[in-house]
C-alpha cells in the first residue's frame, strides 16, 4: 500500500489519488508498464512522448527515494522506463554534444522536473542521472543558500524571464561551491515557452574561462543557444515526419 507519496505521483500525471480519487500508485505504474488497449491507432508526437517519459521518471525518482529511506523494495519490475532519454534518443544525442553543465526542466509539468541533465552537470554535483531526473533543481540548495537569491529565481521563473545569479549550491557529498547560474526559458515549435534551461558554471573553474577564452556570460549564452538549436531540430523533425 502506498503512503503519502501516492499523492505526489498522482500530481505528476494530474490524476486524483489518495482517499479522494480513483487512481492509485500501482494503477498508474501498470498503466505505462502493461499498456492500455485503445479502439483506434494513434501516433504520439515526440513532445508528448518526452512528457510521458518525464512523468515516468518522476515516479521512478519518488519510488527510488522511498525505497532508500524505508529499506523496502518498492517494485520487482525493472526500471526499463529509463531506457532512452526522456526526450527521445535523437534529442539526447544532440544535447549530449553540449559539453557545458546544464539541465533542462519542463515548465508544463508540476514543480518543474528536470527532464535532461548533462554529463558535466552530473560530474559537477556528484549525483547520478537517476537521482536527478524528475526532481526540481532546489535539491542543490542547502542551509547556507541565500533565501533572497532563491526568491529572485522563483520570481523570474514565474514571470518566464531569464535570470543570472551567483548562488551557493551543495554537491551530493555535502561540499559547497559557488554556482554562476543562468536560467532562461526555451520555446517549442509553436513559439511558446516550453522548457527552462539552467546553465551552471563553478566560480573559479579555469578562471571562469574554457580553452577558447570565452567569458562566463558567453559560455552561458552559447549553451542556451545550443540547447535551443537542438530542440528546434527536434521540433522540425517531428513536424516533417507528421507531414510525410
Amino acid at each position: 500500500m502506498c503512503d503519502g507519496r501516492d499523492w505526489c505521483i498522482g500530481c505528476v500525471y494530474g490524476y486524483p489519488t489518495d482517499n479522494t480519487g480513483v487512481y492509485g500508485c500501482s494503477y498508474v505504474i501498470d498503466l505505462f508498464v502493461t499498456g492500455v488497449e485503445i479502439d483506434e491507432p494513434c501516433e504520439a508526437s515526440e513532445l508528448d512522448k518526452g512528457r510521458v517519459a518525464s512523468a515516468i521518471n518522476s515516479i521512478m525518482s519518488i519510488l527510488t527515494h522511498y525505497s532508500e529511506s524505508t529499506g523496502r523494495l518498492v517494485c520487482g519490475k525493472k526500471r526499463s522506463c529509463y531506457g532512452t532519454s526522456v526526450l527521445g534518443s535523437s534529442i539526447t544525442i544532440s544535447l549530449g554534444r553540449i559539453k557545458q553543465s546544464f539541465v533542462l526542466a519542463d515548465m508544463h509539468l508540476p514543480d518543474l522536473p528536470i527532464v535532461y541533465a548533462s554529463d558535466a552537470f552530473l560530474k559537477l554535483t556528484g549525483y547520478s542521472r537517476h537521482e536527478v531526473l524528475g526532481r526540481n533543481c532546489r535539491f542543490l540548495s542547502g542551509m547556507v543558500t541565500d533565501p533572497s537569491t532563491l526568491l529572485y529565481i522563483k520570481e523570474s521563473i514565474r514571470a518566464e524571464r531569464p535570470c543570472t545569479v551567483r548562488i551557493l549550491n551543495y554537491r551530493k557529498d555535502g561540499s559547497t561551491f559557488w554556482n554562476l547560474l543562468h536560467i532562461s526559458p526555451v520555446r517549442d515549435a509553436s513559439g511558446k515557452n516550453a522548457y527552462f534551461v539552467g546553465v551552471q558554471i563553478e566560480e573559479g573553474s579555469c578562471r571562469n574561462q574554457d580553452g577558447d577564452g570565452l567569458s562566463v556570460e558567453m559560455r552561458q549564452r552559447s549553451t542556451v543557444g545550443a540547447v535551443r538549436v537542438a530542440l528546434r531540430t527536434l521540433s522540425m523533425s517531428a513536424g516533417s515526419s507528421r507531414s510525410g
